[in-house]
Order: C-alpha cells, then structure tokens, then sequence
C-alpha cells in the first residue's frame, strides 16, 4: 500500500471541498425563489413584513373572475415563502391594488383604485380586512373624475394617510392626492397640491406620526419636462416645504423612506444626465438621499447613482436602508438577465452605487417593491415574471404574469455576478372571486389630453391596466398619421407623453393610444 495515500487522500478531500465551496459561492446564496398566482396576469406592486414575520403581497389580477375586469390580490405567505393565505377584492370592473399596510390590530389595509364603485371614472379605494384577509370594511375616495391612490401609512391613532392622484379636485389637470382617514376609514380631511400642470404622489412616508412624506413627479414646477416632487406636509394637512429634482428631461420619484439619521432616501428613474454622457434619451435607476432638511447630499449632475451597465435601460422603484448602512434598491432593467427585462438589485453604502445581481428567466421580470425582516435580517424583493422556462427549462410561471418573490440572507449577499438561482418553487392559486362578476368585455384605456385645444404644447396621460407599453398618434383629418410618439412611465401604471403644436395647422385632428396588450384609446384634439 502506498504509505502517501492518506496524504493524498487529504488533499484530493480539501480540493474536492474547496471546488465546491467555490461552486456555492458562485451563486447567489438566496433562501427562496417563489411565484404565485393564476394562468392570467398577475403583478405584485408592494410587500411588506407582518407581526408574524411573515410578508403580505398586494397587486392586481385578471386570473381568477369570469369577467373582463382586474381585481385587487392578496397574498400571505410566511417567513419561508410558504402559501397561507390569499384573497381578491374589487366589482365588476376594473380595480388595481398598489400599497397594503399591516395594521395595529393584526389586521391589513390594502389601497389602490377602482372604476366598480365610486362617483366617478376612477376612485381611491381602501379595503380594511382581518388578520385572515377577510373585509372588515371598504371606503372609496373621491370626485366626478379620476383619483387614484397609490400608497397608504397608518397613524398612531390607528388611522391612515394616503396619497395618490386626484383629477375631480385641485388646481390643474392631475394634482398630488392626500387623504387623513380614522381607524374606520372616515375623512378627516384631504388636501391637493400641484400647479397648472401634471402632479403626482407615488409613495407616503410618516415620520414620528407628524411629518408626512410625499415622493412623486410634476410638470407645474422645476425644469425640463418632468421633475421629481419632494413634499413635506404635517399631520394636520398643512404643506410645510417642497422641492423638486431634476435636469433636461424626465425624473421620476417612485418611493421615498426613512434613513437612520433621520433624512430620506428616494428611488426613482430619470432620462435626464449628466453633460457628455453617451446615454441620452436612455432610463437610468436613480437613488437619491437627503438629510432631515431634504437637502441632497450631491448635486444632480454628480449623483452617482445612475445606470449599473451603459447600453440598458432602467427604472428604479424601491429603495430602503439597511441597519448596516447599506441602502438597497429594487427596479426592472433590460441591460442583463436572461430574458428582455429583469428585476435589478442593487447594494450601496451612501452614494457609491454598485450593481446587483439581475434575478428572473427567459421571459421578462420586473421588480416593484423590497422589505427589511428585522426579525431575521432577510431582505425581500417582489414584482412579476412572465418567464415560461430557464437555462434549466424551469417555468417561472403558471401562465402569464404571476407574482415574483425573492429573498436574501441580508444585504451583504447582494453580489455583483450574473450567476441565476436554480432553485424555484411555484404556487398555482385557486382563491375564488370575492364578488359575483358578469361577463364583460376588457375594458378600454382611459386616455386623458389636456390642454385641450392646444395651444404650445399639451400633456398625454393614460391609465394602463398591468403596467403595459403605449404608443401615441395623432391623425389627421384625412386619417395620415402625422405625430407618434412612445408613451413613458409616470408611476403606478400610469404612462404620459407631450405633445407641441411644432408644424401641425390649426384645425381638428384625431389620436389613438395603442397599449401592447392591444387595447386602445382614442379622441379628438383641437390645434388653435
């Protein structure tokens, strides 16, 4: 017997280990992988941590009722992924879930909006459940014309706050929607804040249950097209402070958190940067931090916070600081992944911007929202997949869209690698309509113009069921096609583009909104 054996034994084991160890490395270490929904669509727009260190999941379906319409749906699952419980709610028409808060009482409320109920096209709709999802009560918001909610904070009274959009109210075409409820969902009292032109609140944050918070984006105010819109409003609905962001373009503010300093820390998009840059015209992920004061910590033009791969485009949705300092941001790009968009993830330590991993499979991923489980240390992203097969031929999905869930030891396991989890594990819901539902047909876009006739130059705006792409024309009366253009991302399905009068004559002309779920919109606009 050769009297090196054990010595050579000991090194092939401690190579043997070493390989694998590396192997293991060479992948993301995630906890979990999981999908939910139906053979529709299904898209997650928020998550949240619950008192049983578990996660609740809000966003909108059109899998599970006979009609035409979308529902709001609830998932409930605990601090593995496992499948508790799951719910929709909404009418007979179309009705989209955007926010849900975990309430004192164990119970959760879920927002969004809805055109099955309400005084007009659109309204706020807050839906109160139990700790089990059943309703306790519902509440609808608003006037004779659009309003929209998008994220909800209770208060310490047990009541909430919500922002969103309003159309039936304010002082120009689209105003940031704020509403004061009790612990019943009654008015306390609303406010609306904008100019002449598009405003928008996409994401509330309370601080010390007397400041609230608003992120979203404005064409009243600021430069270029479209700015990010910072507002500091106090628990009695008086506006203390506002600011905007921007650059050329278009900048989007899509969340907006607390850091432990006490200042903010804002995700969001924008296509405008800096001079020189050989991006232009392109999408980038933005992460912007502020002090107490919401004063930048850098200038716009030197954030460094755009764009992790030059060629791509990206859209940033949720940010969050970790307890170690490291903010962490959720958002969609088409720069990397397997399929035409992925969930992106990224890891910063105040400004320094590093780029994450790009989590999904062959088909197309989006990533919409994150969660911090103080409990465990876990970090959790949400949004929706579409991907039907992997470079394993693993299906994503049940059908089309399903909700997208993802989970990380911590923060610190967010590498910069394009290695894919193998590992999936999908679940086909069968939760019944909440409502009985009449056979309709899918419901139209809702398209909006304004001003209207057009004098310089006009906004476009319209409300697209499951986040979808648009395309706008305008016609003229001998039906040529004589303007298009693509329509771009506002904030909670929301798409809007402008128009200028440029060399088209005075007179009537005609436009249609072609979404690429083949609905479409379709008016009539007047050039003076």
């Amino acid at each position: 017997m050769n009297e090196n054996y054990p010595v050579v034994k000991h090194v092939f084991l401690f190579i043997t280990f070493l390989f694998l160890g590396l192997c293991s490395r060479a992948q993301h270490d995630t906890i979990f992988q999981y999908t939910y929904g139906s053979i529709q669509n299904d898209v997650c727009n928020q998550v949240k941590v619950t008192k049983d260190k578990g996660y609740i999941m809000i966003g909108t379906t059109d899998g599970f009722c006979s009609g035409g319409g979308t529902n709001f749906y609830a998932v409930k699952v605990d601090s593995l992924g496992r499948h508790q419980w799951s719910n929709t709610y909404g009418g007979n028409e179309s009705d989209e879930g955007y926010a849900v808060e975990p309430t004192f009482d164990s119970g959760y409320a879920f927002l969004g909006w809805t055109n099955s109920y309400g005084a007009g096209g659109y309204d706020v709709l807050l839906v109160k459940t139990d700790a089990l999802g059943k309703v306790q009560w519902q509440k609808t918001y608003g006037g004779s014309d659009w309003d929209f909610g998008y994220d909800i904070s209770q208060t310490a009274d047990s009541g909430f706050v919500i922002c969103g959009q309003t159309y039936s109210y304010g002082s120009g075409n689209g105003d940031v929607y704020v509403i004061r409820t009790d612990k019943n969902g009654d008015t306390l009292w609303t406010r609306t804040v904008g100019g002449a032109g598009y405003d928008i609140g996409n994401s509330v944050y309370v601080r010390n249950d007397s400041v609230y918070m608003i992120a979203g984006s404005t064409t009243s105010y600021g430069i270029g097209d479209t700015n990010l819109y910072l507002l500091k409003m106090n628990n009695k609905g008086v506006l203390e402070f506002d600011t905007t962001y921007g650059c050329t373009k278009t900048t989007v503010g899509s969340s907006i958190r607390g850091t432990q300093d006490g200042g903010y820390t804002i995700a969001g998009y924008t296509d405008s940067i800096a001079q020189g840059s050989t991006n232009a015209g392109a999408d980038y992920v933005i992460v912007l931090r502020t002090d107490s004061n919401l004063r930048v910590e850098k200038t716009f033009n030197n954030w460094e916070m755009l764009l992790f791969k030059p060629s791509g485009i990206g859209y940033g949705k949720d940010a969050i600081e970790c307890p170690d300092g490291n903010t962490v941001t959720v958002g969609t790009s088409n720069t990397d992944g397997l399929g035409g968009y992925a969930m992106f993830i990224a890891r910063s330590f105040h400004q320094f911007l590093s780029a994450g991993p790009y989590e999904g499979g062959s088909g197309d991923e989006e990533g919409n929202s994150l969660a911090y489980n103080y409990a465990n240390n876990n970090i959790v992203m949400a949004g929706a997949s579409n991907s039907t097969g992997t470079v394993d031929t693993t299906n994503y999905t049940q059908g089309l869209f399903d909700y997208y869930l993802v989970r990380y030891k911590n923060d610190t396991d967010i590498k910069f690698d394009y290695q894919y989890i193998h590992s999936l594990i999908r679940f086909k819901d069968s939760v019944p309509c909440v409502t009985a539902v009449n056979e309709l047909n899918s419901p139209a876009l809702m398209a909006k113009v304004f001003p209207d006739p057009l004098v310089d130059e006009a906004t476009v705006v319209v409300q697209d069921e499951m986040n979808g792409k648009c395309t706008f024309s305008i016609y003229n009366v001998m039906g040529q096609c004589v303007a298009t253009s693509v329509m771009r991302p506002s904030g909670h399905g929301q798409l809007m583009t402008h128009i200028t009068k440029g060399n088209l004559a005075s007179g009537v002309y005609f436009y249609k909104v072609q979404a690429s779920n083949n609905k479409t919109a379709t008016g009539k606009i007047i050039v003076e």
